[in-house]
């Protein structure tokens, strides 16, 4: 079949930075090669949306996080925005994967590093939540206020690291209330609640770590 003219090789659509590129695009050369690029390039574009959401959250607040902001931060059109994220309920659900992604991976390398004991990595990763993490965390709290399924994925999550926490102990009941001390002065932390600074806080987490190492089987 010939090509028509918007898909001919010697012509490249306009299209602003960021924005998706036109399907056809995909089939106009039969290689796999190019179409690895066109998806690494999408995968791309919401990598940077997602940042370009976190950055408004953490300068100006969750009130903020508007599709038009999105657009303005990423430099991308709101048509690009809405083509990766269609719905500012999608967008808040690409934030929470990327929060709970990211703290998986600072688990399993704190894990590595304390001999596979998964209580200890949870403590540790706890303490390398970044500011922009913890307004990320603020925003999607804030809006689970109207959608509260939009805390699914964390609610699985944590369901699953409490049943793997309490199954790597001999004392279960030990490394249940160290994981929730834990969590427990994270969201006073994040909410701006806790009564202590950080030299005392430094000085909990490591009580918690050490304790967590003696309940270690």
């Amino acid at each position: 079949m010939p090509l028509s003219s918007a898909e001919s090789p010697g012509k490249t659509p306009q299209t602003r930075q960021g924005d998706p590129l036109p399907q056809t695009l995909e089939f106009t050369i039969p290689s796999r090669r190019y179409s690895i690029l066109i998806m690494n390039k999408r995968t791309d574009s919401k990598v940077r949306l997602l940042d370009a959401a976190a950055t408004i959250v953490a300068r100006e607040g969750a009130a903020h996080l508007t599709m038009d902001a999105v657009a303005a931060e990423s430099g991308m059109s709101k048509g690009g925005v809405l083509y990766h994220f269609p719905s500012k309920h999608l967008l808040l659900e690409g934030m929470l994967n990327g929060l709970l992604t990211g703290f998986e991976e600072r688990v399993a390398r704190h894990r590595e590093q304390r001999d596979g004991s998964l209580i200890q990595a949870w403590i540790l990763a706890e303490q390398g939540q970044s500011s922009s993490q913890r307004s990320m965390a603020l925003a999607l709290l804030a809006n689970a206020a109207e959608s509260p399924d939009l805390l699914d994925p964390a609610r699985e999550f944590v369901r699953g690291t409490f049943s793997d926490v309490r199954s790597e102990a001999e004392d279960e009941d030990l490394n249940t209330i160290l994981l929730l001390a834990a969590e427990g002065l994270r969201f006073l932390g994040m909410l701006d609640l806790l009564p202590l600074d950080d030299d005392e806080r430094g000085k909990l987490h490591d009580r918690l770590l050490n304790l967590a190492g003696k309940g270690a089987p």
